[in-house]
């Protein structure tokens, strides 16, 4: 199907208007306007933003709902092509859009399905595609397509969760600096000039404070500039393989964030290897793919010996107890798992007691991060007023001489 853009006029009272829609050709476009009492003006083809080599971003929430439909209508026995139609139509998203527009050509011209998708890696990941051909293999479409709705609203709902727990603290540390950036850059002048002219002996916190006053227009700008490169930096240093070790063990070592770091890792890892397996996915290609889904130095670190001691005949189980990453609870669960062939239902009901304690862990950062806050907002704020009031006590002097 491709897009069109049209203009038309209603036969009986001439009123034109003009739109997009979805078909196969303009004949198909004009019949049909015809048919419902319009004459056709223009009908031309809308050009595709270039989504395919610039904008291919697409946002989790929109694959979300787009596979959420997907499962929906597929399961409710309407033909894929079909499906693609009107997720092309309903789909907010424009890349998205035209993503699976382009989707939808290719399988019309004789592609499978997950060939189809493979063709856009940057909106569909190696995961999705994966699951999609093994729903193909299976005659399972249906039930993988369901699975990966599932999963992929979990994977939303815990970024979601992340996002809206340090929200606050991005927030207070935000305003904590534009709120000072505001007194250096205006109350501080004032005060500056007041003392200056009645000869006020300046203790050495209020010079301090006047000398960041006459500098703000250099340093607050050199801090967000400081912020944004420092940003930039640690996602290039994640591009190199040593760095991104040590950014990685880091981050499962930090004194408040880490505990909730390496849970989040462990969900990430064992959820994505449950329902890959539960797919019918190859074991070594799910462990693969569920070491790039957790993305940690770490955990790749133990999925390389877990592939090699499983090319040797041996288990998952017996790797990952001599490794230091998991916990022993998910070492019981791979071990009865292994021993009763149902590996993925096991780790699928630990994945679930899993993310109650990220919960459980967000919500104590939190707790423990906004006293810290208010420490930091306090000194700073003290550090300004006790500043500013005292060369007060040396101008009551010399007002009373």
């Amino acid at each position: 199907m491709t897009q069109f853009l049209y203009t038309a006029r209603a036969i009986d009272n001439n009123e034109a208007f003009g739109s997009t829609c979805y078909a196969n050709n303009e004949v198909e476009i004009r019949s049909e306007l015809k048919r419902m009492g319009y004459t056709v003006d223009t009908v031309k083809l809308q050009k595709i933003s270039q989504v395919f080599g610039r904008r291919k971003r697409v946002k989790l929430v929109d694959l979300v709902n787009m596979c959420r439909r997907f499962a929906v209508m597929y399961s409710a026995g309407l033909p894929l092509l079909d499906c693609l139609s009107s997720l092309v139509r309903e789909n907010e998203s424009k890349n998205l859009s035209d993503a699976l527009m382009d989707i939808h050509t290719r399988i019309e011209r004789g592609s499978n399905i997950a060939d189809a998708f493979s063709k856009h890696p940057r909106i569909f990941s190696p995961l999705f595609v994966n699951l999609l051909r093994a729903g193909e293999a299976s005659g399972k479409f249906d039930y993988v397509l369901s699975q990966l709705a599932g999963f992929m609203e979990k994977e939303y709902d815990l970024k979601r969760k992340i996002r809206q727990a340090f929200a606050y603290p991005i927030v207070v540390l935000v305003m904590i600096f534009l709120v000072v950036a505001a007194i250096m850059i205006v109350v501080v002048p004032v005060f500056s000039k007041v003392y200056t002219e009645m000869g006020v002996p300046l203790p050495g916190p209020t010079i301090a404070l006047i000398a960041i006053s006459n500098n703000a227009g250099y340093i607050f700008p050199s801090i967000i500039v400081l912020a944004v490169g420092l940003w930039f930096l640690l996602r290039k240093l994640r591009t190199v393989p040593a760095a991104k070790n040590r950014l990685d063990r880091w981050k499962l070592s930090m004194p408040m964030g880490g505990a909730v770091y390496q849970k989040v890792v462990l969900l990430k890892f064992i959820r994505t290897l449950s329902v890959m397996i539960t797919a019918g996915i190859r074991l070594s290609d799910a462990i693969n793919i569920s070491e790039n889904v957790a993305d940690n130095a770490v955990i790749s670190e133990a999925t390389n010996m877990i592939q090699r001691n499983i090319k040797r005949g041996g288990t998952i189980t017996e790797v990952i107890k001599l490794h230091g990453f998991f916990p022993q609870t998910i070492i019981h669960a791979f071990s009865a798992g292994e021993e009763a062939g149902k590996l993925d239902e096991m780790l699928g009901k630990f994945a679930n007691g899993i993310e109650q304690d990220v919960d459980d862990g967000i919500k104590r950062l939190v707790t423990k991060v906004e006293p810290l806050l208010v420490v930091v907002l306090s000194l700073v704020v003290g550090f300004i007023l006790l500043a500013i009031y005292l060369p007060i006590f040396d101008l009551m002097k010399v007002l009373h001489k």
